[in-house]
């Protein structure tokens, strides 16, 4: 073999196992999100600032962290901002994949301490129901009741993370999914999705 066609066979071989990724832009699998005990809904310790978050929703996730909670690689993950029942939101969707949507719900809506307290007095609430906390922030990890909502035919599951940013203010991490739809990396653990997604928006938001 020539030396010419040995360079276009390893040429050729690196193109192939560059191509069995699919194009991913990660590495690695994202690992899954440190949790802690739960720990008081107030006063938080070390409360998370919101204002970055407040003035571009969608900004709280960098490109890789997109491809490792919805589809990677996430060139068809589209980001979308809205405000309706809440403040400022932001809902990032790939069919087949999953929707995740990040949310600072209107303080008429109550703060995780309220929430809490309802949910202690009526647990029939939520068929799921975990008090944690992440990144040092209180938070819980719910499934509605019940679990499974029908919306235009498709039956949608989801599973919500509530974070208490502030002594009255909270973000909520909602995951959902249609049928059998499976994101990348996370499959339908959609709790799990979503615990990941609080864990990457909390460091972002700390480190701006």
């Amino acid at each position: 073999m020539t030396r010419t066609l040995k360079m276009s066979v390893a040429v050729l071989a690196a193109l192939l196992i560059a191509g069995c990724g699919g194009g991913r832009i990660l590495e690695n699998r994202p690992s899954r999100a440190v949790t802690g005990p739960a720990i008081p809904a107030v006063p938080v310790q070390d409360p998370l600032p919101l204002d970055s978050f407040k003035t571009d929703p969608c900004g709280v996730l960098g490109r890789a962290e997109v491809a490792a909670l919805i589809a990677d690689p996430p060139d068809k993950v589209t980001a979308d901002r809205y405000s309706a029942g809440y403040d400022h939101a932001c809902k990032w969707d790939q069919p087949k994949a999953g929707v995740l949507e990040v949310r600072n719900p209107m303080a008429g809506l109550g703060s995780l301490e309220e929430r809490m307290t309802r949910r202690r007095e009526d647990p029939a609430q939520s068929s799921r129901w975990r008090e944690l906390s992440i990144s040092g922030l209180p938070a819980v990890e719910q499934v509605g009741n019940p679990p499974v909502f029908e919306y235009e035919g498709a039956s949608l599951k989801a599973c919500t993370v509530e974070v208490g940013a502030t002594d009255t203010e909270l973000l909520e991490f909602k995951y959902s999914q249609f049928d059998d739809e499976k994101s990348q990396y996370w499959g339908n653990d959609r709790c799990a999705a979503a615990l990941k997604a609080a864990e990457l928006v909390i460091g972002n938001l700390r480190g701006r």
